[in-house]
């Protein structure tokens, strides 16, 4: 009896061991089988002997160490965006006949029912309000009308030439079904002479699609399309085009002007000299290209960030002949809803707020078709939505920017027009800038310069010039004197380009079409340390006393900032998270950049000191997470990134 009481115990004893080590096989199978979700684990290494890695640039005072646009750490945040989509149905689209316009019925009788379970159209009520600009922050409302379509009659006719009206409809019980914003533009002027030959054309059109927080190894990673379309056009891709400041604002105003926001804002520049009330004093590119009968267009696709009107007081007078600002305006005051799905998307109709400006490009693809073979068109257009807060968003956007691409070839548009396809610096918060390469692309935009066949056999030299200086290290100054070349091709003959070579000083504003002296630096280029993409970095132990006390140095800075704004709380430092010391040519400076932690808020920050006996900032301090919220009592502050309010 006790042998056959132990035999079993054994038995289950054993039975035990067997269910255990089967529970232990499993979770360790569980453990390999699943991918380990930690970013750290799959960062790339960032030492080691940067001298055998390949070089963007490569010259005497500047090394751009080369990245891998599908990097493990890149690769792990290429995730699928998430579903978005605006709701409200389109109703209507504006067209133009024979010199009139028209609101054409848009929906099917499926399509009414499905978004707003309607089966008659006769159902719906509509009006539409007319509007002009009035500034650059408010319209002025000019007359209204109220009608209807019908089974019979699909369409309505409204005022003629370039006009934008706000239209909206209900039904009977007054539930709102369809708000948006809508815009004519007048059939283009027929040529005043016919076209002139390519080997006399005198100037050059221009065309620049900006599309803002696009690295060039975003681009490399995300515009595929694009890539493919250009590869069978002469293009030219700058591999050192380096930023000059934090945001769009101080990267684009030298781009624009020439000049540096500081030198635009001093007591003796256009925007200081004017008290800051607007910009109509500056003379920025487009008025070059003015002066010399181009026409001129300018779009954004954001109300709240522009260009000149965050935290600026934008223009009193229309700045160019076609201006989007006024339907911007109305969208966000009036028509702007949140898509479902992601934050940060935003709607009017059922149009995300980029596809307003596509149209916008769309509909000016004729006058810019009539006038590359006239007398020529300047053209600036700035995506902002989407790209700005999402890493993955390029994807879609690559589509849509090849489909503009080849809309521009089949009107032969691109045959007189030099396309800059650009960004102004790389995606600047999120979990990617976090990492060491994102760090580094944020500093490093795209710039891709798309020109005709023919501008290479009429100016070998200066073509010759912008190939090699796709190894050179470029900013905005430079694009900008590369474009006032471009008004007057004259100036880049063979000979002209010679005679500029041997006047040619290592300045930091030099025409593309000339060689960027081999000899440029950060320093001679007007780039800020903190944004200078031609030191090496050298990863360095962040929990030592001498990066503490960077890190509150660091801290102690931004406060000061802050003093003159009440509203903001001041910050302590929470924690160090990496720091690398700044390497250049074989002399290593103390330049330390570190990236630390605030609270409260947690705010993430980077800042670069030269800690040599003085402390300096060797640039602006800037943000990588995003703060949404915790700056509401300072928004478009220019703190506002700093700022915590309790």
């Amino acid at each position: 009896m006790g042998y056959n009481l132990l035999l079993i115990e054994v038995k289950k004893t054993g039975l035990n061991i067997v269910l255990v080590c089967i529970i232990l096989f499993l979770l360790l199978l569980q453990h390999y089988r699943e991918p380990v979700e930690s970013k750290e684990e799959i960062q790339p290494p960032i030492e080691g002997k940067q001298e055998k890695r390949g070089l963007f640039v490569n010259t005497s005072q500047c090394q751009i160490i080369s990245m891998d646009p599908l990097s493990p750490i890149a690769m792990y945040h290429m995730t699928h965006m998430p579903i978005y989509w605006c709701y409200m149905i389109r109703l209507m689209v504006p067209k133009s006949k024979g010199g009139r316009n028209y609101l054409y019925l848009a929906a099917n009788r499926r399509k009414l029912w499905e978004k707003i379970e309607v089966r008659r159209i006769s159902e719906i009520s509509c009006a539409y309000k007319r509007f002009v600009r009035k500034n650059d922050f408010d319209n002025k409302y000019l007359e209204s009308n109220v009608f209807r379509f019908s089974r019979w009659r699909n369409f309505t006719e409204v005022k003629s030439g370039n006009i934008t009206l706000r239209v909206w409809c209900w039904l009977d019980y007054g539930r709102l079904v369809y708000h948006d914003v809508l815009m004519f533009l007048p059939m283009p002027e027929t040529p005043k002479s016919k076209p002139a030959k390519l080997e006399t054309v005198k100037g050059l059109s221009v065309l620049i699609l900006g599309i803002d927080s696009i690295s060039h190894m975003h681009y490399q990673r995300y515009f595929t399309r694009v890539m493919d379309f250009l590869d069978r056009l002469p293009h030219t891709e700058l591999w050192g085009y380096n930023r000059v400041g934090e945001n769009s604002y101080p990267n684009l105003m030298p781009l624009l002007s020439g000049q540096s926001v500081d030198e635009l804002e001093a007591l003796s520049g256009c925007f200081g000299a004017n008290q800051m009330v607007n910009y109509d004093r500056c003379h920025l590119l487009w008025h070059e290209f003015k002066a010399a009968g181009y026409a001129t267009i300018f779009g954004e696709d954001s109300r709240v960030g522009g260009t000149f009107t965050y935290a600026k007081p934008g223009f009193k007078r229309r700045p160019t002949d076609f201006y989007l600002r006024s339907v911007m305006n109305e969208i966000h005051k009036n028509t702007k809803y949140v898509a479902r799905g992601p934050d940060e998307i935003t709607c009017s109709g059922d149009r995300v707020y980029h596809h307003v400006l596509y149209d916008f490009i769309y509909r000016l693809l004729s006058h810019m078709e009539a006038r590359c073979f006239d007398s020529g068109f300047f053209a600036l257009f700035w995506q902002t939505m989407g790209v700005h807060d999402y890493f993955q968003y390029g994807e879609q956007t690559d589509l849509q920017y090849y489909l503009i691409l080849r809309a521009l070839e089949r009107r032969k548009i691109l045959e007189r027009t030099l396309v800059l396809l650009l960004s102004d610096h790389g995606l600047r918060f999120g979990p990617f800038v976090k990492t060491f390469q994102g760090m580094r692309e944020t500093s490093l935009p795209t710039m891709v310069a798309i020109y005709p066949r023919w501008l290479e056999h009429r100016f070998p030299l200066a073509v010759a010039n912008l190939r090699t200086n796709a190894k050179r290290l470029v900013t905005t100054y430079d694009i900008h004197e590369t474009l006032k070349d471009v008004v007057n091709l004259e100036n880049i003959g063979d000979e002209r380009i010679r005679n500029r070579t041997l006047r040619l000083r290592n300045n930091h504003n030099v025409s593309l079409f000339l060689p960027i002296p081999e000899e440029r630096s950060c320093f001679s280029a007007r780039i800020p340390l903190h944004f200078c993409e031609c030191d090496g970095f050298i990863k360095i132990p962040w929990n030592i006393r001498s990066i503490h006390r960077i890190a509150q140095f660091a801290v102690a800075s931004i406060n000061k900032l802050l003093l003159p704004y009440k509203q903001c709380q001041q910050l302590e430092l929470l924690k160090v998270e990496d720091a690398y010391l700044r390497k250049q040519q074989e002399v290593i400076l103390e330049t330390i950049t570190v990236r630390l932690v605030t609270e409260p808020g947690n705010g993430h920050f980077d800042a670069t000191v030269l800690s040599k006996n003085d402390s300096s900032l060797q640039g602006a301090i800037t943000r990588t997470d995003r703060y949404r919220e915790q700056s509401f009592c300072a928004r478009e502050e220019p703190i506002e990134i700093y700022c915590y309010c309790p």
